[in-house]
């Protein structure tokens, strides 16, 4: 049983400015000082996942065999058993995400990885088989993605990277447990030194481009946290043993937005200075807005952008005013939220790129006026979102409107 006292209620994050419906607009947890949450651990919704890759593996007779989503043995009697065990391969994934959390002030994320498992009810007379599915949790520093994928990339170049875990563990038969709940369990536990982390896990990463064609090899190596151990495994002289016998295939493309579309969740919260030297209240306010509004905090987030907005209040970027507006509405101040809505609205970008989330203002404000019983006003909103060329806003007209 959890310690109901030290288990936040699941946050669900949204991807920049889109608001979902309400129906699955997550409740926050009280608190009675929104600065407490700040040396609180909870977990962001999946901000990037890989679901399907090549597993493979180097036979005894020298030849490579393949698998999807599963690494084979090397030998070709193991890989023919018709155990249940030997099934599951050395190594297999479901699906491996990226999540993010804040500890302390500072920016961590969370490599989730999915897997088929299983045990026998009698292990010596490999009998009674259990199939279910488990996870493995590594959390790490934000800044170690840069690493992991350079923005300038290094084709044809293997190299490892040391995640210098904070945290590491497994969660068997995790579809019947709240998996968000004890992941942010252990992160406090060694926030509070109530355990230590003995885990460890170094990825290997060897891009390959031959043409036109653009590959990415990877694999995950769980290691003790020692340093000579990662060193070993790290040192260029290793690099190439990394993938003699194993690893995993996927395009070059995916591998790529798996890193990328969680590294734009990474907010800057250094102090920006102005060209005169003194900080950008506006710039600083705003960052941390957003950072809080990425986990969930919609109370402190709130607080930040009316800090910002307080000091530019002649701000003319509709951002800040979308980002707002949804916070509110998380917080059911949907006629507030309208009015923020509104000014972005009244904010239209020039620049062609920022169109796209301009116009998502008119589907936020029309779900804010829903639940404020205004339908014909919702409808209207979302008629113009979808003429504007936002595609979701088509169901929610076909659901509530005639």
């Amino acid at each position: 049983m959890f310690d109901e006292s030290l288990v936040l209620k699941r946050i669900v994050i949204i991807l920049l400015i889109l608001i979902l419906p309400a129906f699955l607009l997550a409740q926050q947890s009280e608190v009675e000082n929104s600065d407490d949450l700040i040396n609180f651990s909870s977990l962001s919704a999946v901000q990037s996942e890989i679901t399907s890759a090549v597993g493979w593996a180097k036979q005894d007779n020298g030849r490579w065999l393949s698998s999807k989503n599963r690494i084979p043995f090397t030998d070709d009697r193991t890989n023919k058993s018709t155990a249940a065990e030997r099934k599951l391969g050395q190594d297999n994934f479901i699906r491996l995400e990226l999540r993010k959390v804040m500890i302390g002030n500072k920016q961590y994320n969370v490599l989730v990885k999915k897997y088929h498992d299983g045990e026998y009810e009698f292990p010596l007379l490999k009998e009674g088989w259990s199939g279910y599915k488990s996870l493995d949790y590594y959390v790490f520093e934000g800044e170690k993605l840069k690493d992991i994928l350079p923005h300038d990339i290094p084709f044809n170049q293997k190299y490892a990277v040391n995640l210098n875990t904070y945290v590491r563990g497994t969660i068997k038969d995790y579809e019947n447990k709240v998996e968000e709940d004890l992941i942010v369990k252990s992160i406090q536990a060694i926030e509070r030194s109530e355990r230590v982390n003995d885990w460890n896990l170094i990825i290997a990463v060897y891009p390959i481009k031959n043409g036109e064609e653009e590959v990415c090899r990877f694999k995950l190596i769980p290691s003790f946290r020692k340093n000579y151990l990662a060193s070993f495994y790290t040192a260029p002289d290793n690099w190439e043993r990394n993938f003699d016998m194993t690893f995993y295939e996927v395009k070059f493309y995916q591998f790529k937005s798996f890193i990328r579309d969680s590294e734009e969740y990474l907010i800057p919260v250094d102090e920006v200075l102005e060209e005169d030297g003194t900080v950008s209240e506006y710039t600083n306010n705003y960052n941390w807005g957003v950072l809080k509004y990425q986990m969930g905090d919609y109370p402190s987030a709130i607080e930040y952008f009316d800090a910002a907005v307080a000091a530019n209040p002649e701000i003319d970027d509709f951002l800040i005013y979308s980002f707002r507006g949804n916070a509110k509405s998380k917080m059911h101040q949907f006629s507030d939220a309208i009015e923020d809505f509104d000014k972005a609205l009244d904010l239209r970008p020039e620049d062609i790129m920022d169109y796209s989330n301009w116009v998502k203002n008119y589907f936020n404000r029309g779900v804010a006026k829903y639940y404020l019983e205004d339908l014909s006003g919702a409808c209207k909103d979302w008629g113009k979102a979808l003429e504007l060329g936002f595609g979701p806003a088509h169901d929610y007209l076909m659901e509530y409107c005639e």
